[in-house]
């Protein structure tokens, strides 16, 4: 296990370490949106050629989605960056060597409205479904780029002890809910001892 960061908090360690057994989060979560790809090498969902006519999705440009398509779905287009390790964005990467178009991250107008009870989606609603997307693919980034956490608490004096662990932590922003979990455990530990 790689320490990332060591807590110490009354009389207890919080180690953070690397989830170096971290599952693809679109794997091990339910997400909303369905990720196409159009990478010969990475495929992590579902392949972009076998679902869309890329010139029925985009017009002009990638990106650049045509009105037809976004009558159908709610979609962020996705770029990735492969220089001696990958990551994602729904923006394009500056280098036009080592980067390029990926695939879409995509839901269905039908599914959107099933899942929320919506009869109508508004441009409101449409941009928070957008925010709902852009943290998936934050979220795969997280994993592509090895920023997935876990810890374990031990008291100060025994490392063989373990009070409680936890792993699937995905990107550093986490941090202060993982030390705030931690501390609550702690806590919690504590007051049953007195």
């Amino acid at each position: 296990m790689n320490l990332y960061n060591q807590i110490k908090y009354n009389g207890y360690r919080i180690n953070i370490y690397y989830d170096d057994d971290a599952r693809s989060p679109r794997e091990a979560y339910d997400n909303l949106g369905t990720l196409y790809t159009a990478h010969r090498r990475y495929r992590p969902e579902k392949e972009f050629d076998d679902h869309f006519d890329i010139d029925k999705v985009f017009e002009g440009h990638i990106g650049n989605f045509r009105e037809s398509f976004l009558k159908e779905y709610i979609a962020l287009p996705v770029y990735l960056y492969d220089h001696g390790g990958i990551t994602i964005s729904t923006s394009p990467f500056s280098c036009p060597w080592d980067s390029g178009f990926f695939g879409i991250i995509a839901v269905p107008l039908d599914k959107v409205r099933r899942e929320y009870g919506w009869k109508n989606i508004t441009a409101k609603r449409r941009k928070r479904i957008e925010g709902y997307l852009q943290d998936e693919i934050s979220t795969l980034d997280n994993y592509y780029t090895g920023e997935v956490f876990g810890y374990r608490i031990m008291p100060e004096s025994d490392d063989d002890n373990e009070l409680d662990s936890c792993w699937g932590f995905y990107g550093t922003e986490c941090m202060k809910e993982l030390e705030a979990e931690c501390r609550h455990i702690i806590d919690g530990q504590n007051k049953a001892a007195a």
